[in-house]
């Protein structure tokens, strides 16, 4: 976990993996994803980051937060305390049923066996819970282009896969439905989701929404 670890150290969330300000328009968009399908429970943010969206979920949810970057959870500590810990969600267990929603976002690509998270997901959600977060859209001209961009200058992403590959990953963890859409973002704090039949082969980032 160590080597791993270092990959998120000195200045990476400002530089790659939270880009907006905690206040941005886009995680503000986030969050009003969330709220589309959870207004209140417990939710648990795998990737913290800057905390941005933990801190506007916070005023709805009892929130929880994990995150491989100690300095993430260090800036942290101070409003959440010991909800928002230092952990490898790769290793780390869920507890079974305890979340009503989970927040993944920009995390997937950097793991090695995604699919393994996306079950461990499954079973920490209650019955009637959303997964809702993002990864590249590498599919068609636009999303395979800044894709193949992003990884050269990102070396931790390693499962930038194809929607469809995605889809069956979230089918293969028990997911019944997941919605995908398409995610343009705008310098380093916009964003514009786009939803219509098109969408694949115009966004930079790939959106999804999933129940248990």
């Amino acid at each position: 976990m160590k080597l791993v670890q270092d990959n998120y150290e000195d200045g990476y969330h400002e530089n790659f993996f939270m880009r907006e300000k905690p206040d941005s328009q886009r995680i503000r968009q986030r969050m009003a994803l969330l709220l589309a399908h959870r207004q209140e429970g417990r939710l648990l943010e795998v990737g913290v980051g800057h905390g941005g969206l933990l801190k506007h979920a916070a005023v709805y949810f009892n929130v929880e937060g994990l995150d491989i970057s100690h300095r993430a959870v260090a800036r942290l500590t101070g409003e959440f305390g010991s909800r928002v810990r230092q952990a490898d969600i790769t290793s780390e267990a869920l507890p079974a049923g305890r979340y009503d929603a989970i927040a993944i976002f920009n995390v997937l690509e950097h793991l090695h066996h995604p699919g393994s998270v996306l079950e461990k997901c499954f079973r920490a959600l209650k019955d009637g819970g959303v997964l809702i977060g993002s990864m590249p859209n590498n599919f068609g001209l636009v999303g395979g282009i800044v894709t193949r961009i992003t990884n050269y200058f990102d070396r931790t992403h390693v499962s930038t896969l194809t929607p469809p590959a995605w889809r069956q990953l979230f089918e293969g963890a028990g997911f019944g439905r997941t919605d995908f859409f398409g995610e343009v973002t705008l310098g380093r704090n916009t964003a514009v989701y786009l939803r219509r039949r098109w969408w694949p082969y115009l966004s930079f980032n790939l959106m999804f929404v999933s129940r248990k």
